[in-house]
């Protein structure tokens, strides 16, 4: 099966966040916080005059579990929206309208590795000296801990500002730090701290 006409990216409709559905030609990606949790592929039908996407299998996992956590018992086409069904054995049914995005799995941005990445490049230290940091590319070095990075800039930002994200959008963190903001020649992260006030940290370049 080519493109269908559901072809696309959808986020819940009421604007929160968790769940995601890609739609690409024949694979049905279902993911919870830009986790995969179900991929498989999927058909179209019509039943009592409603459009179903019908995949073949329906079992959400997450991570390397065996066992469902919940299972997805019905997608509709309606009024231009998807309507997720789901069954969880202890809360019971859950319903999500799904409208389609543009948006990638980052969010509302534009992804600037290209102008960022090249700029970041080298060695950082904060003044506090807690960490030092190392880019080259999409990986950084923090303290002895490695990761991966995208740079990103939020639609209808107006300064030269950009945030230093994950490259795995599922990840909140980069090593046990915060994503980063650069802005200028500034360059900032926190250090969570459990029930407290996050350690503010500021990095400036020490060498290529």
């Amino acid at each position: 099966m080519g493109k269908t006409a559901f072809e696309g990216a959808y986020i819940p409709a009421d604007g929160s966040y968790g769940l995601r559905l890609e739609l690409t030609g024949e694979r049905f990606l279902l993911l919870w916080r830009n986790a995969p949790v179900l991929d498989t592929t999927f058909t179209v039908s019509e039943k009592d005059g409603k459009v179903l996407l019908i995949p073949e299998e329906t079992g959400l996992r997450s991570g390397i579990s065996e066992e469902p956590y919940a299972t997805l018992t019905e997608v509709s086409a309606e009024n231009g929206q998807l309507i997720l069904r789901e069954f969880f054995p202890i809360s019971g049914e859950s319903i999500t309208a799904m409208a389609f995005t543009e948006y990638s799995r980052y969010g509302r941005v534009t992804v600037e590795n290209e102008k960022v990445l090249p700029m970041l490049r080298g060695c950082w230290k904060d003044e506090r000296g807690f960490c030092k940091l190392r880019f080259d590319g999409d990986s950084i070095q923090v303290n002895d801990q490695k990761d991966h990075i995208a740079a990103v800039r939020y639609i209808g930002e107006t300064k030269e500002r950009y945030r230093i994200v994950n490259k795995d959008p599922s990840k909140d963190y980069i090593a046990f730090l915060t994503p980063f903001d650069l802005e200028g020649s500034i360059l900032s992260a926190n250090i969570p701290v459990c029930d407290a006030e996050p350690i503010r940290l500021t990095f400036v370049k020490t060498g290529k």
